[in-house]
């Protein structure tokens, strides 16, 4: 099935143990270059960072390639991401995944590992991984989503899936719902096209490892979002409880019906 492959490669991704170690020293001046500070700060600040990084090589859409063109670009991604591994061979870092479409590779890193890559020439920026809520959404297609989660981004979350959301699914059979699902992202105007098509593909897997899940459950998928990492659900009670476990959902939150235009 589909769904259960994608499952298992966003799993590899996202179900990975925060090691938290003292942070290294390491020199900032160059790292602000091509890593953001908040990345340096988390590191400094836990011990360890999960990131995305971007790779240099030379990158189409696959879409617009023929098929030797494509294993060609694969096999530069692997080889370039091979290099990057081998460098970082004796720092603190953790592959999470390999990417084989775009040049990228995600990592955990400590702080000598992201000293290194902010050192080298082969690695172009470094994204962290941070929650969806915590981030303002501006773009006019992610309106819905950002309206509906604005409330609940100030402040610490205490619950991933509200107590009322149950009593309102256990009383109506379903109710509306928006998850937040846990894969880095930025907003996308402030990322490359190779970046872009990553982070897409990262949410992506995201909801096919969501709806792996929610197998056999009563759930309706109202809106896979493309841009942001979340997925719009109509749910029952028994899918709630899915989500709620689920490793790669940082939160859920009231939907509204969609707005019919009235003439």
């Amino acid at each position: 099935m589909k769904s259960s492959v994608r499952s298992q490669r966003f799993l590899g991704t996202s179900c990975c143990v925060v090691l938290l170690l003292l942070a290294a020293p390491f020199s900032a001046a160059r790292s602000q270059e091509k890593i953001p500070r908040e990345v340096i700060d988390e590191a400094a600040a836990h011990g360890t960072v999960m990131v995305l990084v971007g790779l240099k090589v030379p990158w189409e859409m696959e879409s617009r390639l023929s098929d030797d063109e494509l294993r060609s670009q694969r096999t530069a991604i692997a080889s370039i991401q091979s290099d990057l591994l081998t460098t970082l061979e004796k720092k603190n870092y953790k592959l999470l995944r390999r990417y084989e479409e775009v040049p990228g590779i995600a990592l955990e890193v400590g702080a000598d590992a992201l000293a290194e890559l902010a050192r080298l020439p082969i690695v172009t920026n470094v994204l962290l991984d941070r929650s969806p809520l915590s981030l303002a959404i501006t773009r006019d297609d992610n309106r819905a989503w950002g309206e509906s989660t604005a409330k609940h981004a100030e402040g610490a979350v205490t619950e991933k899936v509200p107590f009322q959301l149950f009593k309102r699914a256990a009383t109506d059979g379903t109710v509306l719902v928006l998850a937040g699902l846990r894969t880095p992202w930025q907003r996308e105007d402030q990322l490359s096209d190779v970046l872009l098509a990553l982070q897409r593909t990262a949410i992506y897997d995201a909801q096919g490892y969501i709806l792996a899940e929610l197998a056999g459950t009563r759930f309706k998928v109202m809106r896979l979002y493309q841009s942001i990492p979340g997925i719009a659900l109509r749910v029952g009670v028994d899918a709630l409880r899915i989500l709620e476990r689920s490793p790669a959902v940082t939160n859920v939150v009231p939907d509204r019906p969609p707005v019919t235009s009235s003439k």
